[in-house]
This record gives structure tokens, sequence and C-alpha cells, in this order.
């Protein structure tokens, strides 16, 4: 419900989930067919009412409150505690194109003010203390509220102070990236062959690149060859163990030793 609130559902939908919250909806047909009786068929309210159903779901098996959400920013991760990529964050500025020598000037002492305080957020996540914590604080607003003559730059920096809960969340919890390139490099296959080809021409056609792309990226990930793997796959020999063993490896360090994947 504080979900629905939060994203300004309108209250009439709100008094409508609220008297069904011990409602169990066991797979997606069932809730979708809940909606078409409660006559809600807006596509963006049906999203939203999905998102709470889900966030719920999550709370009420275990997961935490606070979890935190490590993204570029974007609309659709505006769930849990948000923190911000530095690498996206410092973009606007870096995009702005000066038209004179002072602008230039500008634009130079903000990006290095900016990378500066990356480095300090880079020496609190080794060593943490409150110390360093309230200083990195106090460079970020001293750096949000320096007065420059550029419009654009002014407009990158109010856009910099509004996102300074989640570019600073690393400071509440050190354990939180300072950016996202890891996820993004996984994808960029996907974003390059999208932008060449213009997408897929039909479902069966996405998930099977979906599903190869994958395969070779967790193959990868885990130093093993794709062409052997698949051959290992197709000719029925079995030898390599499933990628799910790996992936087991590499959280609990169990799979048998006696394996290696020199392919």
């Amino acid at each position: 419900m504080s979900y629905l609130e939060d994203h300004n559902c309108p209250a009439k939908w709100r008094k409508v989930f609220q008297e069904c919250l011990c409602v169990h909806f066991f797979n997606r047909e069932s809730w979708d067919a809940f909606l078409d009786d409660c006559g809600l068929t807006k596509p963006r309210l049906r999203q939203k009412a999905s998102e709470a159903m889900l966030y719920g779901s999550l709370l009420s098996h275990g997961v935490r409150s606070d979890l935190p959400i490590h993204s570029d920013g974007a609309g659709q991760f505006d769930v849990f505690i948000r923190s911000g990529c530095w690498l996206h964050a410092g973009r606007p500025i870096e995009r702005v194109i000066p038209v004179n020598k002072e602008q230039v000037e500008e634009q130079y002492q903000l990006l290095c003010r900016f990378w500066d305080l990356y480095r300090e957020l880079k020496a609190f996540k080794a060593a943490p203390d409150d110390k360093r914590a309230s200083s990195v604080r106090q460079h970020f607003r001293q750096l949000v509220q320096t007065r420059v003559e550029c419009s654009e730059l002014r407009e990158a920096l109010s856009n910099l102070a509004v996102k300074e809960p989640e570019l600073l969340a690393v400071l509440d919890d050190p354990n939180l990236p300072l950016h996202n390139n890891l996820s993004e490099s996984q994808i960029r296959e996907h974003v390059k062959r999208r932008k060449i080809s213009g997408g897929t021409r039909s479902e069966p056609g996405r998930q099977a690149r979906d599903t190869f792309a994958s395969l070779k990226k967790m193959c990868r990930l885990h130093e093993i060859s794709f062409w052997s793997y698949l051959r290992d796959r197709l000719n029925g020999y079995n030898v390599i163990p499933r990628l799910s063993e790996f992936i087991k490896k590499a959280v609990y360090g169990d799979m048998d030793e006696g394996f290696t994947n020199t392919f």
C-alpha cells in the first residue's frame, strides 16, 4: 500500500486493494483475472498495481525493506533504497559543449572536483569512518552549489544535487558498488545487436537469442569454452557440469574439485 501511495495510485484503487490484503495469487493468470474483475484496465495502473503486489510479496517472504537497488537512476528501478552509479552521474557534465574559454575552464574544474569526490568515496570504502563520510558529504554539497555561468552546467549540477541520497548511499553501506559497469557489460552485446538489426522477428527468435547469449556470457564468466560446452551438450557427452553447478561453486565452493575446465 505504501508503494501505491508513493507512486500516486488513485485513492479509488488503493481502497480496492486495501480490502484484499489477505488474498493470495498463485500465478500471473489469477492476478490478471483479479484485475479484470476489479475493472482495472489502464495499462499503467495495472503495471503499478503488479509492482506493488510483487513488492509486498518479496517483503512477506523475508526480503529486507532496506534492500538497496544499484542502478543508473532509471525510473523503473525506483524500489527499495536506491544507490546511484557515479559513472552515469558524471556524464551530464561531460556532455556539455562549452562555447568559450570560461566555460571550458568551468567544465574542467567541475569534472576535476567530481572525480576527486569519486576517489574520496573509493578511499572511504576501503577504510570507512564517520569523519571521512562527513568530509565527502561536505565536498559533495560544495560541488553542487558551485556558481557557474554556463546554464547547461548549472542544470547538470542541479540534477546532481537531486541525486545526492542515491550517490552517497555508499556512506551508509560501504559494501555498495560505485558504478554498475559490470552489469552493463553483460548486456552490451545484446544492445549492439539490437541497434544493428532492430530486434528479432518473432518471440521464438527473441527467446533463442536471449538463451544463447545468456549461456555464452555464463560460460565466459566461469572460464569455460562456449563451443566446447555446446559440443558437449549437443553430442550428449555431459562431461562439463551444468552451469548451475559452477554458480553454486562460486557461491559455496562445494563443486567436485576433480573437474577441470581446460577445454
